[in-house]
C-alpha cells in the first residue's frame, strides 16, 4: 500500500472521511492501515452487492408521499440520469457552480448533516443532498428530522431510479403529480425533451472511482480523459487528479497538476491545496518553492484561532528545516531482501527474536481479490525471525490463521508477556460495514494466546461505526495502549490518542496527546519505549510526506518538544511505523522512498555513535533556536536531583558537550548558560550502559520580546502555581529567572504583570486567587534584584480575559483550560 493508502498512511484515517467530490478526498496509505488505505476501501466483487435499486412497497409509498405532500416537499424523479446512484436523496439546495461551496459544506457538516453532492448530468448544477436512502420513507424522516430541527431547508426530494434506457436517448425528469399540484416550485422546472450530450464518460468514471477511494484507477482515467479532450479541463477536475496522485504517494504527478491548479488560483488557492502543493514540493526535494508555498498557507490561515502565532512558527520552522537537512546522519539504514513488489510494512517486535509485520505478498499470489485504493492486494499478517547479526528478517510465515481473514489486517502491537496482541482490521461482520457515506471504517480488536493459540479476535469497546481506530503501541508495562483515530475530539485529519489498560481488562476513556504532538495534519504509527514516543506525522516540520519523530516523556511534565528523526530515516516520501530496541539502539521502520523494491518496504536501522563517547553517558549539541546555528562556548552545568552541581563543561566549537562516567537510571538536571540568551533547563534520565542523546535549542534574550495584538510582551513559559495556592514553585522560578535577564539586560525596561485563571470556581474567589498570583510573582521578581518601581502594576484579571470558548457553556478538556491559566508580562517601557 502506499503511504497514501495508509491513514495517508496519513490518510488511513483519512480514508475514512468522504469529502465532497470538490474537497480534496481523506489521505491512505498502506501505512495506514495505515488507517487510511484499509478504511474505505472496496472489493471488486462487493461493488454490484451494494448497487441495488431502491424498492418501496406500494401502500408505503402512498404514505410516504402523501406525507411529503402535507410537508410542503416536492418530490421529483428521474428516470434516466446518468453517473448517480439509484435512491432517495433529500436536496438541502442547488448551486449554479462549486465556487464557495467548501464553506458552505462545512457550515452544513457542523449542523450535524452528512452531506454528499453530485453533478446533474442534465442541468449541470451542483446539488447538496442529505445523504442517500434507500427507501423514500427514510428519506422523508431524514428530512423531516432536519426541519424540525431547524439544522436546513430541504427543497425537494430527488427519486433517482434510472432504469434501463438506450444510451442514445435523452434523460427524462418527470415531476410527480401528487406534488406538482401542491408547489409552484416544480411548475417552474420543464422536463428537458431535447437530447444533451453526455458529460466525458472518462471522467465520470473517475470521478465514480475517486469517491470510492480507488485512486490509482482514479488518478490513471483522469489523466486519460484529460489528455484526449484537455478542453474539459476545469479546477475541480485538476484538483481531483491532483489528490488522485497524492494519495497514492505519486508526488511528481501530484505536484505537475498542484502547480497548474496554482497558476490557474494563485492567491484564490484554498489553505488545504496550498498545504498539499508544498508537501509534493518537498517529496519532490524541492525546499525553496516549498518554503515560498508554505509561506502562503500561513496567509491564508491567519484567521484561524492559532492564526497570530503562525508568523513565529513559520521562522521557527524554516531554521528546524535547514537544521534538519544540515544535520549529520546518525543512522544506518539497509532495505531488506525480504521485501516484496508489494507493500510491506508495520514492524512490531515479537517474543525474544521474531517480527510480526504487514504484508500483500500471499494474496497477490493466490487471490483477486485487491483494495482499490492503489491495487493493491488485502493485507496479512507475517511473522519472521530477526538475524542477529544482519539485521535480515528470515522464514517469514503467515502469522495465524484465527487472526487474518479476506480483509486487511495490519499494524499489530503486543503486551510485555506477549500473550494478548492488538491489531487493526476492517470492520466487517459477514461483509464490510460502511457508513451513511459508504466508507469502511478500521477498528481495533484483541486477541489472547490460550494453549499456544491465538483466541477468536474481540473489538475493543471505544471503536466506533463513523470514524476509524487503529495502529496500536503497548507501554512496556502493559499499562498502556496509544492508538491513532479521527474520532470527534480529534485536533487533526488523524490524531494520536492513549487509554488506560486496567487490571479486570477494561479502559479507560480515550485521551487525546494534546497539541504538542498532534497537529491539524495527521500523525499515526506510535511506538511507545516508556521514555519516548515515536510516531509519523506530515503536520509536525519534515522533509517530506510522512516523517519520523520522536518526544521524549517526562513523568511529570509528560510529552517534552517534537524532534525530526533526520535523513536517512527520513526521506522525501513517507516513513512511518517505526521501532526501536532501546538496549541496542537499533529497529526497523517502513518507506516508500525511492530505490526500494516495492510499494512500501521495510528497513533496519541502527544508531551510529560518536566513538570518543563513554557508555554510560549523556551528550548533545547546543544550537540557536532560530537560526539554527551551533553554539560553542556555553556554560553546561550537570546537577543532580537536588540542584547541587557535579560538572561542568564549555561546549565545543559545534556546541557539542559530553558528560561521562555517570550513575545509571538516574535523573539529572542540565543548566545552560550564554551571554546574550536565556538560561536553559532540561531534565534527563540515564540508561543502562548507554549514550543518552539530548539537543538543545537556546532563545536569544531579545527574542523574548514578543508583539500580541500590538502589544509588547515577555514571552515565557507557562508560569504554573498549585492547585488554590500562590506560591511561586520552583519551575516556575526557573521561568521567571530568564524574565530576571531580559530585564537586567534592559535596565530601563518597565513591565505591567498580568494574572488569569481558568473558568472553573467561583468569579470572585477567581478574582481574588489571581491577584494574589500576580503579586506573588511581583514579589519574587524584587527578591532577585528587579527594582520594585520598574513593575508598574501586578493584578489579577481573573476569568475576564478567556483565550477560548471555554467559559464554563461549554465542554472543555483540562488542556483547553490550561491555556487560560496563565500569566503575561506587558512592556510598558524600554
Amino acid at each position: 500500500m502506499r503511504s497514501s493508502a495508509h491513514f495517508n498512511r496519513s490518510a488511513i484515517f483519512c480514508a475514512m472521511l468522504i469529502i465532497l467530490s470538490f474537497i480534496a478526498g481523506p489521505a491512505v496509505h498502506a501505512q495506514d492501515i495505515g488507517l487510511g488505505a484499509l478504511a474505505g476501501q472496496e472489493l471488486e466483487d462487493e461493488v454490484l452487492d451494494t448497487e441495488t435499486s431502491p424498492e418501496t412497497n406500494p401502500d408505503e409509498e402512498d404514505l410516504w408521499e402523501q406525507q411529503a405532500a402535507d410537508l410542503g416537499i416536492p418530490i421529483v424523479s428521474y428516470f434516466r440520469m446518468k453517473g448517480v446512484e439509484k435512491g432517495f436523496y433529500p436536496v438541502i439546495t442547488v448551486l449554479e457552480s462549486s465556487r464557495g461551496v467548501s464553506k458552505l459544506y462545512k457550515r452544513l457538516n457542523r449542523n450535524g448533516l452528512n452531506v454528499i453532492s453530485f453533478i446533474h448530468p442534465e442541468d449541470e448544477k451542483l446539488y447538496l443532498c442529505n445523504s442517500r436512502f434507500d427507501s423514500g420513507e427514510e428519506a422523508l424522516m431524514a428530512a423531516r428530522r432536519i426541519v424540525e430541527e431547524g439544522k436546513n431547508t430541504i427543497i425537494e426530494l430527488l427519486v433517482v431510479e434510472n432504469e434501463p434506457i438506450d444510451p442514445a436517448e435523452p434523460y427524462s425528469r418527470q415531476p410527480e403529480s401528487s406534488t406538482a399540484s401542491t408547489n409552484n416550485t416544480l411548475e417552474n422546472k420543464t422536463v428537458n425533451s431535447e437530447p444533451k450530450a453526455a458529460p466525458n464518460a472518462i471522467i465520470k468514471k473517475a470521478d465514480q472511482y475517486f469517491e470510492k477511494m480507488w485512486y490509482a484507477d482514479a488518478a490513471e482515467l483522469y489523466e486519460l480523459g484529460l489528455e484526449r479532450n484537455p478542453e474539459i479541463s476545469s479546477p475541480e477536475i485538476m484538483e481531483r487528479v491532483a489528490d488522485a496522485h497524492y494519495f497514492n504517494s505519486d508526488m511528481e504527478r501530484a505536484n505537475f497538476w498542484y502547480e497548474k491548479l496554482y497558476e490557474a488560483a494563485e492567491e484564490d488557492l484554498s489553505a488545504e491545496y496550498l498545504f498539499k502543493y508544498s508537501q509534493s514540493l518537498k517529496g519532490l526535494g524541492k525546499y525553496g518553492r516549498a518554503r515560498r508555498i508554505l509561506k502562503l498557507y500561513d496567509k491564508k490561515v491567519e484567521g484561524s484561532p492559532v492564526g497570530r502565532y503562525r508568523q513565529q512558527e513559520f521562522l521557527e520552522r524554516e531554521a528546524t528545516l535547514d537544521n534538519i537537512l544540515d544535520a549529520d546522519e546518525m543512522f544506518a539504514v539497509k532495505n531488506l531482501q525480504i521485501n516484496s513488489e508489494y507493500s510491506d510494512f508495520a514492524p512490531s517486535f515479537y517474543e525474544e527474536d521474531k517480527i510480526v509485520y504487514a504484508s500483500s505478498l500471499d494474496s497477490a499470489f493466490f487471490a483477486t481479490r485487491r483494495y482499490k485504493w492503489n491495487e493493491q492486494p488485502y493485507l496479512d499478517l507475517y511473522v519472521a525471525r530477526m538475524n542477529e547479526e544482519s539485521d535480515e528478517l528470515n522464514s517469514a510465515v503467515k502469522f495465524s490463521k484465527s487472526i487474518n481473514t479476506k480483509y486487511h489486517e495490519a499494524a499489530v502491537a503486543f503486551s510485555p508477556d506477549h500473550n494478548t496482541m492488538y491489531f487493526t482490521r476492517n470492520n466487517f461482520g459477514k461483509k464490510l460495514r460502511r457508513d451513511n457515506h459508504g466508507v469502511n471504517h478500521l477498528k481495533l480488536y484483541r486477541s489472547q494466546k490460550v494453549n499456544g493459540e491465538w483466541s477468536e479476535a474481540e473489538e475493543l469497546p471505544f471503536n466506533g461505526e463513523d470514524y476509524s481506530t487503529g495502529h496500536p503501541a503497548v507501554s512496556p508495562d502493559g499499562k498502556q495502549l496509544y492508538f491513532v483515530s479521527d474520532r470527534p475530539g480529534s485536533m487533526g485529519e488523524t490524531d494520536i490518542f492513549t487509554v488506560d489498560i486496567y487490571e479486570d481488562g477494561t479502559y479507560s476513556i480515550p485521551k487525546n496527546l494534546g497539541t504538542k504532538i498532534n497537529t491539524e495534519q495527521k500523525e499515526m504509527f506510535p511506538f511507545f519505549t516508556g521514555t519516548k514516543l515515536y510516531f509519523s506525522s506530515d503536520g509536525h516540520t519534515g522533509i517530506g510526506g510522512l516523517d519520523v519523530f520522536e518526544a521524549e516523556f517526562d513523568e511529570e511534565e509528560g510529552f517534552q518538544d517534537v524532534k525530526n528523526m533526520g535523513k536517512p530515516i527520513n526521506s522525501g516520501k513517507d516513513d512511518f511505523s517505526f521501532i526501536v530496541s532501546e538496549e541496542t539502539q537499533k529497529g526497523y521502520f517502513a518507506s516508500n522512498r525511492d530505490g526500494g523494491k516495492g510499494d512500501d518496504d521495510l528497513y533496519s536501522f541502527e544508531r551510529l555513535f560518536p566513538e570518543e563517547v563513554n557508555e554510560n553517558a549523556i551528550a548533545g549539541v547546543i544550537t540557536d533556536k532560530i537560526t539554527g546555528d551551533r553554539l560553542p562556548d556555553a556554560m553546561v552545568e550537570l546537577l543532580d536531583e537536588n540542584n547541587i552541581k557535579l560538572k561542568e563543561v564549555i561546549s565545543d566549537t559545534d556546541g557539542g558537550f559530553v558528560f561521562e562516567d555517570l550513575d545509571s537510571h538516574k535523573k539529572y538536571h542540565l543548566r545552560i548558560q550564554k551571554d546574550l540568551y536565556a538560561e536553559k533547563d532540561k531534565f534527563i534520565e540515564t540508561e543502562e550502559n548507554n549514550l543518552v542523546y539530548t539537543d538543545i535549542t537556546m532563545s536569544k534574550l531579545e527574542e523574548l520580546v514578543t508583539v500580541e495584538d500590538g502589544i509588547k510582551k515577555l514571552k515565557t513559559e507557562m508560569i504554573y502555581f498549585d492547585f488554590d495556592k500562590d506560591t511561586v514553585r520552583e519551575d516556575a522560578a526557573l521561568e521567571l529567572d530568564k524574565l530576571v535577564a531580559v530585564m537586567e539586560e534592559y535596565p530601563s525596561m518597565v513591565i505591567k504583570i498580568a494574572a488569569h485563571t481558568d473558568s472553573r470556581g467561583p468569579k470572585a474567589y477567581n478574582q481574588k486567587l489571581s491577584d494574589r498570583r500576580a503579586k506573588s510573582t511581583r514579589d519574587y521578581l524584587i527578591s532577585q534584584g528587579i527594582d520594585a518601581e520598574r513593575i508598574e502594576s501586578a493584578i489579577g484579571y481573573g476569568e475576564s480575559q478567556l483565550l477560548n470558548e471555554c467559559d464554563g457553556s461549554v465542554r472543555c478538556a483540562g488542556e483547553r483550560h490550561q491555556l487560560n491559566r496563565r500569566s503575561e508580562f506587558i512592556i510598558v517601557d524600554m
